[in-house]
């Protein structure tokens, strides 16, 4: 009897060491997920964050700054040679807000601006900021299709442009889209093809007598009582209203127009400034970036969030100047997209130029090899080179390297996911993969944008009623919430049935010695349905490499389908305003190559 009871007591003794075993095993898994935030190994994350969002306007966070920040530099433009404290900066965008009010401009009008980077571009955003006008951002390289398009599609009812600017004649495309009759110079406009555009305010050094001046409209001072009268109705914008419309980059049709709120600016720009560090000293920002692209408007945002001076170097990209503006202004930081720091990391090899100021590197609007990301961090002698993800539907960054990233990979990822935000990894059929597989990164939260403009199925492409945004980016995402590109789906090669990732390929190209810069694309055959091409930039001096050397560099480090079967040299690849190589116009030529008759194997 005392035998069977001392089993019984044994067993029962041993079922509950083994349940609270497994007690205690789930619950240290669920503490050890907890701290990845996710609660399994499928691929979401969700980065709570530490402080509420802002229920703010930016005309709101415009009046804060200028207050806070009164005496201080916001805006140096070094080609133009003026500079602005905060306070003057909002001295000039009030004072615009109220001649553009009396011209009949009201909340929620389309405001379109179409410049290069100088302080008219600013100061105009600044003004809409505090009238509560809707920005339609407008790539200043457009031609008369596509301004015309622009105009039509947002809805623009004053345009605020220049005359002229290097090669681009602002002044005769206009005069080219706008019927004569339709322009009488200090009225309004009225043409059937532009039924909403009224106002054409341009700067010129000439006298123009079709169009608005710009420096006539500012010569006089507002009231004070109007400017009064602007500040006490800011508080009257919704931050759900529509601050900004940004066109898609365009490279293939079309371009959509995203609508982004108020809200979604002025949390992206905060969060934004904090990663980059803005909120601890006052810094100099160099923008090389245009600011019509969603990459120069985070960062102007930030800066002005934050009391940081922003500097624009040149009207558009030139690596020169950008070096110069860092060395004479003591820039801390320089922004940019990966091909710029390929031209800037040419000219400082050659120059030499003096940049003891400078602490910092950002680098986005499109993937950045490891090797740029080293060469960058060495010859301009960076303490950080911080790479980040994001889209024009998304107010910009949304993944970004802190500088307290794994020094063993920085190159290989875009950094963690920003506050309040949620990701997720799916595969074709829309089901979510594991941490570490690739499949189309989705993304949940406050900085997403509203729609595309007057495009309910386009949307719907892309937005679902839960409100995750398909990227359309192939991505990977780790447990802690650090992102990898692994490229676009649409830039997918499929090879025979097997699908390649250009990035990759190019990754390694850009490490040879004798290559600046590589673009992989597919291209059409016949046997595989497209094989792999590659575009190359060489280093001056170097000479053209013939393909059975390519071949032989790629010996061991990638398959052997992935290996390009063509190689073509290029001096400059062609690129839009923001910096964005257009791999659709590689593919073209490659294609006249086809219709012309002309050798096709690899050289």
């Amino acid at each position: 009897m005392l035998i069977r009871s001392a089993v019984l007591n044994a067993v029962v003794h041993s079922k509950y060491v083994n349940v609270n075993y497994k007690v205690f095993k789930l619950t240290a898994c669920k503490v050890q997920l907890n701290n990845r935030r996710c609660f399994s190994d499928s691929a979401y994350f969700h980065h709570v964050g530490k402080e509420p969002l802002l229920y703010r306007t930016f005309g709101e966070q415009l009046q804060i700054s200028a207050s806070k920040y009164s005496a201080r530099p916001a805006l140096i433009s070094y080609h133009e040679g003026k500079r602005y404290s905060f306070a003057e900066i909002k001295q000039e965008a009030e004072n615009l807000a109220v001649k553009l009010n009396e011209l009949g401009m009201q909340r929620g009008d389309h405001l379109g601006i179409w410049i290069t980077n100088n302080s008219q571009w600013y100061i105009s955003y600044m003004a809409a900021a505090l009238a509560g006008y809707t920005v339609v951002c407008i790539n200043p390289a457009f031609q008369p299709q596509e301004i015309a398009y622009a105009l039509r599609k947002a809805r623009v009812k004053t345009l605020i442009t220049m005359a002229e600017c290097g090669k681009q004649n602002f002044y005769g495309i206009l005069k080219e889209i706008l019927s004569s009759a339709s322009i009488n110079g200090a009225g309004p406009i009225d043409d059937p093809q532009f039924p909403d555009l009224r106002y054409v305010v341009m700067q010129s050094e000439a006298p123009l007598s079709e169009f608005l001046s710009w420096d006539e409209l500012r010569r006089n001072s507002a009231l004070p009582s109007d400017i009064n009268e602007l500040n006490q109705k800011v508080e009257q914008i919704s931050p759900e209203q529509v601050y900004n419309i940004q066109f898609t980059s365009g490279t293939t049709g079309l371009p959509k127009v995203a609508l982004l709120s108020h809200f979604a600016c002025v949390n992206q720009a905060r969060i934004f400034g904090r990663i980059i560090q803005l909120q601890k000293t006052p810094k100099h920002l160099c923008l090389a970036v245009p600011l019509f692209h969603i990459f120069g408007l985070s960062v102007m945002f930030a800066s002005f969030t934050y009391g940081s001076t922003l500097v624009l170097p040149n009207p558009r990209f030139d690596s020169i100047a950008t070096l110069e503006s860092i060395s004479k202004e003591d820039c801390h930081i320089i922004l940019g997209t990966p091909t710029m720091y390929v031209d800037m990391l040419e000219k400082q090899r050659r120059l030499q130029k003096p940049l003891p100021s400078l602490e910092s590197g950002v680098v986005g609007g499109a993937a950045c090899s490891p090797e740029v990301y080293y060469q960058t961090k060495k010859l301009l002698n960076l303490k950080h080179f911080l790479i980040g993800y994001g889209l024009s539907e998304s107010c910009g960054a949304c993944f970004f390297q802190t500088g307290a990233d794994n020094d063993d990979e920085p190159a290989q990822t875009v950094g963690g996911i920003f506050e309040h935000l949620e990701a997720k990894v799916i595969d074709d059929q829309g089901k979510i993969v594991r941490f570490g597989e690739a499949g189309e990164l989705c993304l949940r939260g406050y900085l997403i944008m509203t729609e595309y403009m007057d495009d309910v199925e386009k949307t719907k492409e892309v937005l679902d009623k839960h409100g995750w945004f398909k990227t359309g980016d192939k991505f990977s995402l780790d447990s802690n919430g650090v992102g990898r590109i692994v490229g676009r789906k649409k830039d997918i090669i499929i090879r025979g049935g097997e699908n390649i990732f250009p990035k990759e390929i190019e990754d390694q190209l850009d490490a040879h010695e004798d290559i600046i810069e590589s673009q992989v694309i597919g291209v059409p055959d016949q046997r595989m349905g497209e094989e792999v091409c590659a575009y190359l930039r060489l280093r001056p001096g170097a000479k053209q490499l013939a393909l059975e050397e390519i071949k032989e560099f790629f010996k061991g480090k990638i398959a052997h389908f992935k290996v390009p079967r063509y190689i073509r040299f290029v001096e400059e690849y062609p690129k839009t305003a923001s910096g964005k190589i257009k791999k659709f116009e590689l593919l073209k030529l490659f294609e006249n190559e086809l219709k012309n008759g002309e050798d096709r194997e690899g050289r």
